[in-house]
């Protein structure tokens, strides 16, 4: 082959190698691309050599014995491309099985269309024999105009384009299936989901990973007064509350929540660099000031030292609210917040990056005052937005 002089730097090709390689290009039936490829050279090399060779810059040195040398003919070079083509479609043969039976239980309609996309790499009359069909059927099938119920479908994914844009790419097939309903749009739920599926559109769910903070002790004063209490029949008879932790560039924030059990909605929330009394209290009476709550209400939270806070029991006794807290070890009794936490974490901030406490709060002011208490539907409560079913009390 080739005559490699300082390795380290570039390849050098000797005159005799370059004018061989020019001759077996100019023979009939042969290819550039393929002299190139069995060379093992850039086929824009070979093309310079062949434009060299015209001007006579490339002449042969007849005066030395020519090196004999393992290169193939032009038919052993069209029989190697031959080759490659073979093995191409060999490669896509033992994937075919894996393909087809996605669609080998499915509609005659389902097997054409898989027909029609891989037909023209594996051949429409393989595919036929595949999946047991015939090539004229299939042929009349490409010819047939669109159906109604395909040109409905259309039209139909449009709407549920727009309701999902609408919902941030928040909304699953569900509350997509709620949201045309309320449109007046009669429509099944798994029409939706198929729809959904095939245009690749889900909605927005991610685990959510959660610090648990330390206990430091067991308040005994403190107990679980929702335990075995019948849910809520209207607003400001229970009130919950958590914290979590949300990243900021390399540090953490933390936001506070008060939440109306019944509703489930948002009345009051604050954000702070430190997880304190303070910080809690401020979303209290946040809460407290917007919604005027008689004497009587319970308030739940978890067991952390920030709702146990001295600061945080004298507010409760001051309006009158009553104090119940989880049983130790029992997350799982505060579940409505910790459902609100993950809902916030996996629809507005998973994939997010905040790189001040500004954009960290402009964005959860939008998804909590304007998304989700006014515009978020919510299948707890019927698929009803929380303004809606507060609506219906008063």
């Amino acid at each position: 082959m080739a005559k490699r002089n300082n390795a380290q730097k570039t390849w050098r090709y000797s005159m005799e190698f370059k004018a061989m390689a020019v001759h077996m290009s100019l023979q009939d039936g042969v290819q550039v691309q393929q002299v190139a490829a069995a060379l093992d050279i850039h086929p824009f090399m070979l093309s310079r050599w062949r434009k060299e060779y015209r001007e006579g810059k490339i002449v042969a040195d007849k005066r030395k014995r020519p090196v004999e040398q393992n290169v193939p003919c032009g038919k052993e070079l069209i029989e190697v491309e031959k080759l490659r083509k073979e093995n191409a479609k060999l490669k896509q043969e033992n994937e075919l099985p894996k393909k087809v039976a996605t669609v080998s239980g499915g509609t005659t309609s389902q097997r054409f269309g898989f027909i029609a996309v891989h037909g023209k790499t594996l051949g429409v009359r393989y595919l036929c024999h595949w999946l047991n069909v015939s090539r004229s059927g299939y042929y009349a099938w490409s010819k047939r105009k669109e159906s109604m119920r395909a040109s409905q479908d259309l039209q139909l994914l449009e709407q549920i384009k727009t309701v999902h844009a609408r919902s941030n790419g928040i909304y699953g097939s569900p509350r997509v299936h709620r949201a045309l309903a309320r449109e007046g749009v009669a429509v099944g739920k798994k029409r939706v989901e198929r729809l959904m599926r095939i245009a690749g559109l889900s909605g927005r769910v991610a685990r959510m990973y959660r610090r648990l903070p330390g206990l430091t002790r067991f308040y005994e004063k403190h107990q679980n007064l929702k335990l075995g209490m019948a849910a809520p029949t209207g607003m400001n008879q229970q009130w919950v509350g958590d914290l979590t932790y949300i990243k900021v560039a390399n540090q953490w924030r933390y936001l506070a929540v008060v939440m109306d059990l019944y509703s489930r909605r948002v009345i009051g929330w604050s954000l702070g660099e430190q997880k304190t009394a303070e910080l809690t209290l401020r979303a209290l009476r946040q809460a407290i000031r917007q919604r005027e709550p008689g004497s009587g209400l319970i308030f739940h939270t978890d067991r952390g030292v920030e709702y146990g806070a001295h600061l945080i029991q004298t507010e409760l006794v001051r309006y009158g609210i009553r104090s119940s807290m989880n049983r130790p070890g029992r997350c799982t009794d505060n579940a409505h917040m910790e459902s609100f936490f993950h809902s916030l974490k996996a629809e507005a901030l998973h994939g997010c990056y905040f790189r001040t406490e500004d954009e960290l709060r402009v964005k959860l002011n939008h998804y909590i005052s304007h998304f989700y208490n006014h515009r978020r539907l919510h299948s707890g409560i019927g698929y009803k937005t929380l303004v809606e079913h507060e609506e219906m009390v008063v």
